[in-house]
């Protein structure tokens, strides 16, 4: 079985996302993974998370023995000038935003990615269709959902929750690509609603919004973050449209379908196609969906819980291991 190794990009315990979920299922099917935490260790260590899953903090991979091939699994563009440094079998590089705007700093290294990267997995169409007719091996693998993990109900109800009106939720980064001015005029039109915000400031100093029914509550582990969304009426999705954002495939999505609850938002291109989703552009449609949704009843949600089943990590890792496979067995011969 092959080592992958993923150098420092993302605290392994911050915002569980696309590589930490992928990389413990490459772990849990016997791949050797050592995950590089990101932080400022002062007691440097190594730590098992699994038999095969390996936490190296303030320690570098290439000094734990491991077996070959290598395969080195990148998804910070500047990291491609990394590789000499790890000596691997295979590279790997994991798309998961568009270089524009906030990530627009990405864009130089492209031109080295699409020339080192042996495979380019994409977890959007815009991002697909960039890399597709720049590399013989560009493959497709959207976001998933841990839905064992999202869907039972919880056992209690969180005591940060605001009580006495219907809880429409957000969860996820809060960042420059959330549409903050739609929001104002939403939740301005709405003071019978309480609008909840989960999750870690990105590139902003504060939390943007100031009302008296919304109420923000910080970033939530991963593992306490399924009982929150539970207790959600309705999940939020409100991103700008843009070049960035066009290439969104927002896990969020995913985790409210997991949980039952329905989801509104506005209407990116990964969205478009997504079952018994509500999209809407201008404020005051919004607002006026919203309402609607909270007022009639939800006949879609297993519906919804299938699509989240459907659409797994593990069938996510599965996918993406078989073409790695393929790609490794084509090298060989």
């Amino acid at each position: 079985m092959p080592t992958i190794i993923y150098p420092p990009s993302i605290p392994w315990n911050w915002m569980f996302q696309r590589p930490q979920q992928l990389l413990g299922r490459f772990s849990s099917s016997g791949q050797t993974v050592l995950y590089e935490d990101l932080g400022n260790f002062s007691n440097p260590k190594t730590s098992l998370l699994s038999p095969s899953l390996l936490i190296c903090q303030g320690v570098s991979a290439m000094a734990v023995p491991h077996p070959r091939p290598r395969i080195l699994w990148l998804t910070v563009p500047s990291h491609i000038n990394l590789i000499p440094n790890y000596d691997p079998d295979l590279v790997i590089y994991d798309a998961v935003d568009e270089p524009k705007e906030e990530f627009a700093s990405w864009a130089p290294y492209y031109p080295t990615i699409q020339e080192k990267a042996d495979i380019i997995f994409c977890s959007s169409s815009s991002i697909y269709e960039h890399f597709l007719n720049k590399h013989p091996h560009v493959y497709l693998v959207p976001n998933g959902v841990d839905y064992v993990h999202f869907s039972p109900a919880p056992p209690y109800r969180p005591t940060d929750l605001p009580s006495g009106k219907p809880i429409v939720g957000y969860s996820g980064a809060i960042a420059p690509w959330v549409d903050w001015e739609l929001l104002k005029i939403v939740i301005a039109d709405n003071p019978e609603i309480n609008f909840v915000f989960l999750g870690a400031l990105f590139q902003l100093n504060k939390f943007p919004l100031k009302f008296k029914n919304v109420f923000y509550l910080g970033l939530k582990s991963y593992q306490e973050l399924p009982t929150y969304l539970h207790h959600f009426d309705v999940g939020l999705i409100p991103f700008r449209q843009t070049e960035m954002t066009k290439g969104c495939n927002p896990i969020k999505l995913y985790e409210y379908y997991a949980t039952g609850i329905r989801v509104l938002g506005t209407p990116l291109p990964e969205l478009l196609t997504i079952p018994k989703i509500n999209l809407e552009s201008k404020p005051h449609l919004f607002s006026l969906r919203l309402r609607h949704l909270l007022a009639e009843d939800d006949m879609n949600k297993a519906e919804r819980m299938a699509y989240a089943q459907a659409n797994d990590w593990s069938e996510r890792a599965g996918r993406i291991l078989h073409y790695i496979f393929n790609r490794a067995n084509t090298n060989q011969e």
